[in-house]
């Protein structure tokens, strides 16, 4: 029960934090919004292969098909729900999550020393996605459909209900 409550409070947070956000941004300024390709742009997050940054392969991904709105998570506190980056010896990271969680979407790439390791940590992060944070039919089905693989040194794991689609996308831009 207590595992219940503290997921509850964890999306009202996440809740809150995105639609303060969004809020923010639009009193803020009515042309300087950030887009995932501007972010993109602006990281130096890159492979080694072809100087793609971690946030410009989010982009591949969350272009590939039809997300909801999508923003980059850097919150500590979220970071740290998700799994901690640190143990797995990764060393770069990029992390999207949808503005509402009523569609449970999740694009996470990695870049990482350990492979291996990383890859168990994503697949815990799916285990989760589907037996804790799956509540309605839709959110089921994009976690039911979650997939968790690498190419070199990145790992990936993609939440939506295509994400075969998504993921076919990024390995062709690794």
């Amino acid at each position: 029960m207590k595992k219940l409550l503290a997921l509850v409070l964890a999306l009202c947070i996440v809740l809150c934090t995105s639609c303060n956000d969004n809020i923010t941004s639009s009193v803020d300024s009515s042309d300087n919004s950030t887009s995932v390709t501007e972010s993109a742009q602006n990281s130096s997050e890159t492979t080694e292969d072809d100087n793609v940054s971690l946030d410009e392969l989010c982009d591949v991904v969350l272009n590939s098909t039809e997300f909801p709105a999508m923003s980059k998570t850097e919150m500590t506190e979220m970071l740290d729900m998700i799994m901690d980056f640190s143990e797995y010896g990764i060393e770069e990271y990029a992390v999207y999550q949808q503005a509402m969680s009523v569609h449970l979407c999740e694009v996470i790439v990695i870049r990482t020393s350990d492979v291996k390791a990383t890859i168990e940590a994503l697949e815990q992060r799916k285990d989760v996605l589907i037996n804790q944070l799956a509540f309605y039919p839709e959110q089921q089905e994009a976690a039911k459909n979650t997939v968790v693989g690498s190419k070199n040194d990145i790992c990936y794991l993609i939440t939506h209900k295509d994400a075969k689609t998504a993921e076919k996308a990024l390995l062709q831009k690794i």
